[in-house]
């Protein structure tokens, strides 16, 4: 799991920015929270606070350790912050594998160069490799046993290098942090199609991904379950299989996206990556995840989440409705500022009680520490 991230001069983050996923101990909702970190995360924000950026930020890793999908667009332009007169940007990376801590830093000037790479387990120093002529190669013999290592290109990253080219599981750690930067999903609403980074590689059509899983008739029970009522079966077209909406009991059909509105769509994007994905991801980032769904359609969302406990979630959202105790927890929604960001539970000085109204707190500043 993801325990710490930390992130500067990347974008909109001049200064360091430190997102702790730590949690403290609540006697409710205790799912949300899996060996001391927090496992479904929300985090609020005022438009522009570099929420998204974050979320960007995090899914850095995917470019240069994974061969995903890499959302490239994303990352081209402005990498390095406009503010600054210093070259890189830095990552660090703080995982929790059972009782053991993993941490990766790294630098970049742009979004394929790396300047160095460092791992530290358990508080050991592990690897500290420099693509400069000058800097350290240091790399303990553990990670790369006898695999001769000579890069000179800055776009390959050492430690996908020893990964790729040692026995499975030769390092179990260093595979599991691997494994876990390989199954994350970062995606975002349906305002520009199906955006998404990590996990998965090529478009297939949402008709197409539904249509594989066999779950029509599941999708039509969550729509109506989000009070959405449709009749729904499939028509060939090129070659692939299109969603169609009947009507006139069964006389009249019309493609599902044809009439659809936005916040229909969106819940079908969820439901499409929910049947495919989620048994195999290990981290998943929403971007404004809400933002087209009416709040009883957005609770939904946070409640089938939260019964996924097999990797950890992060949405964004300016929806307040969210911020109650039946659905989160004061340590699980995070509150954004400029180039701040932190969970509510740290900060206020109260001490926050399942029957404390966070959204009315919130809303009249009462977090603000």
């Amino acid at each position: 799991m993801l325990k710490r991230f930390e992130v500067e001069n990347f974008k909109g983050f001049q200064n360091k920015l430190i997102f702790d996923l730590e949690a403290r101990e609540y006697p409710f909702n205790e799912s949300l929270v899996v060996n001391g970190i927090v496992n479904k995360a929300l985090i609020y924000g005022k438009n522009g606070i570099g929420k998204s950026t974050l979320g960007i930020a995090l899914f850095d890793i995917v470019g240069h350790l994974t061969d995903k999908e890499k959302m490239a667009s994303m990352y081209l332009i402005n990498y390095i912050n406009l503010n600054s007169n210093r070259p890189n940007a830095r990552f660090r990376y703080c995982f929790q594998f059972d009782e053991n801590e993993v941490i990766y830093e790294y630098e970049k000037n742009d979004p394929h160069n790396l300047v160095y790479e460092k791992i530290w387990i358990d508080g050991r120093a592990v690897l500290d490799y420099s693509y400069s002529g000058s800097g350290s190669k240091y790399i303990d013999e553990s990670l790369c046993g006898s695999l001769n290592i000579a890069l000179t290109d800055n776009k390959l990253s050492v430690v996908k290098y020893i990964y790729r080219n040692t026995p499975t599981n030769y390092h179990p750690l260093l595979t599991r942090m691997m494994q876990f930067c390989e199954n994350m999903l970062w995606y975002r609403c349906l305002s520009e199609g199906n955006s998404y980074c990590g996990f998965f590689n090529g478009v297939a059509s949402l008709d197409e991904q539904l249509y594989e899983t066999g779950k029509i008739g599941e999708f039509e029970k969550f729509l109506n379950d989000n009070e959405l009522h449709y009749k729904l079966q499939y028509a060939p077209y090129n070659g692939q299989h299109r969603l169609m909406a009947v009507f006139d009991e069964g006389r009249k059909s019309v493609p599902f996206w044809s009439i659809a509105s936005t916040g229909t769509l969106a819940l079908f994007l969820y439901f499409v990556w929910s049947s495919t994905s989620f048994n195999r991801i290990s981290f998943l980032f929403i971007d404004e995840f809400d933002a087209f769904l009416h709040y009883e359609a957005a609770a939904n969302i946070i409640r089938s989440l939260n019964r996924e406990t097999s990797f950890q979630s992060v949405l964004t959202s300016h929806n307040t409705y969210l911020m109650q105790n039946r659905l989160t927890r004061p340590d699980c929604c995070f509150n954004m500022t400029e180039n701040k960001i932190q969970s509510l539970d740290k900060s206020t000085e109260k001490e926050l009680k399942e029957i404390h109204n966070l959204e009315k707190i919130f809303i009249n500043g009462g977090f603000n520490g």
